[in-house]
């Protein structure tokens, strides 16, 4: 750190590359952590952690000691640090997202000098969402509570009373989210509550490899290829996905039935409206399919999150409902997402740090509150710009 400053270049710190947007581009020195991982220290509520430990590492080394996080993200392939510092979140208005649970830091400034910070310093909010603008964070201490099971339900509701319910939902269990596949009739509403029954059996060795390497490596991405040029039969494969993924109840750990496996390729951009404002962002996005004729081979997922205190927060200052729009489909996403951004700008929507984003400087500065005073923390921790690159400087100003 210290050479690559006395030399005037940039360094940018690389996590797991899970993100779609270029926030963690590396143009001159790419700095990876993956070899400072692993926890470091524990204690009752508590767990410090190395930056460069995945979130799948982490849930599994607290599960062995009877640990959890209180909320984990939908996908658990991503850095500890990367996954704090772009506010990534799960869903549920009881739990802020993952930058919430942090309550203490230890980072690296422009000058080369560590800075520790703990839960009584008034920089750890404006840290909690750091962007890699402030300098690779080596350590991160997370509030932790004990493990617990889930029972998972899920519940088809009429796609035309999401508008209106849309906060009721979100209420209706400590978590909640919705997915809706485009066009078809209904949105699947998975609650889960805690419980103490034993587990519902997991399925067998056969059906995870299908679930894990052959159904997102081979089957679904050669039929997303022949929907590139055949998109008329999108909703139809909608309606059967509909089906497959309306499950029997389960009962299993957090951080399995919280979790996702990983995805096959594709485009997602997401947006933060207020939670008073869920149902009309929902009711708009709808409303693009039949407007623009748009045939998404994807879900539409529709998650919550309580209020935060980090500056760079999407949920700064208020609960929040966020918009997870995504396609497979190369030609589709430019008109998608165009579209999507084109209706939900009018509610103040945010984007999320780590997907697709077409927003600039200006659009942040009147977005986030705190903006200001992250760009004074910036100016102090980084007055040379080492950490930027060139997403930061058309979202933060060169």
């Amino acid at each position: 750190m210290r050479a690559a400053a006395a030399s005037g270049r940039r360094i940018r710190a690389v996590g797991a590359g899970h993100s779609w947007s270029a926030i963690a581009a590396p143009e001159d020195i790419a700095l990876t952590l993956d070899r400072m991982s692993g926890i470091v220290a524990r204690g009752p509520g508590w767990v410090r952690v190395k930056a460069g430990t995945r979130l799948r590492q982490l849930n599994r080394a607290l599960g062995a000691v009877g640990e959890a996080l209180p909320v984990v993200a939908s996908i658990a392939q991503q850095s500890v640090a990367g996954a704090v510092g772009t506010g990534t979140h799960g869903s549920s208005l009881s739990h802020g997202n993952l930058s919430s649970l942090v309550c203490g830091a230890r980072l690296v400034a422009g000058d080369g000098s560590v800075l520790e910070i703990g839960e009584d310093d008034e920089r750890l909010d404006g840290i909690r969402v750091h962007l890699g603008a402030l300098g690779p964070v080596t350590e991160l201490t997370l509030r932790t509570t004990a493990r617990f099971n889930l029972s998972e339900t899920i519940e088809p509701v009429p796609v035309e009373q999401v508008a209106s319910r849309a906060e009721e939902l979100g209420r209706s269990a400590e978590y909640v989210k919705v997915w809706w596949m485009p066009q078809t009739a209904n949105v699947l509403v998975f609650r889960y509550e805690r419980t103490d029954e034993s587990m519902t059996r997991l399925p067998s060795p056969e059906t995870q490899r299908l679930l894990e390497n052959w159904l997102p490596r081979a089957i679904l991405p050669a039929l997303y290829a022949w929907q590139q040029n055949h998109s008329s039969g999108v909703p139809r494969f909608n309606e059967v996905a509909t089906r497959w993924l309306t499950k029997k109840r389960r009962v299993g750990p957090s951080t399995l039935l919280l979790t996702t496996p990983e995805p096959i390729r594709h485009y997602e951009t997401e947006a933060a409206v207020a939670l008073a404002a869920g149902g009309e962002a929902f009711d708009r996005t709808v409303r693009l399919f039949d407007r623009d004729d748009l045939h998404a081979n994807f879900i539409l997922e529709l998650r919550y999150s309580k209020a935060d205190t980090g500056w760079m927060s999407t949920a700064y200052g208020g609960d929040v409902v966020h918009l997870g729009a995504c396609t497979a489909i190369r030609g589709l996403k430019r008109p998608y997402f165009d579209g999507f951004w084109g209706a939900l700008r009018p509610l103040g929507a945010r984007p999320h740090w780590a997907k697709e984003t077409v927003h600039e400087s200006p659009d942040v500065l009147s977005l986030y509150p705190m903006a200001d005073r992250f760009l004074d923390l910036r100016n102090q921790i980084d007055p040379q710009r080492m950490f930027a690159n060139g997403f930061l400087d058309r979202m933060l100003g060169p």
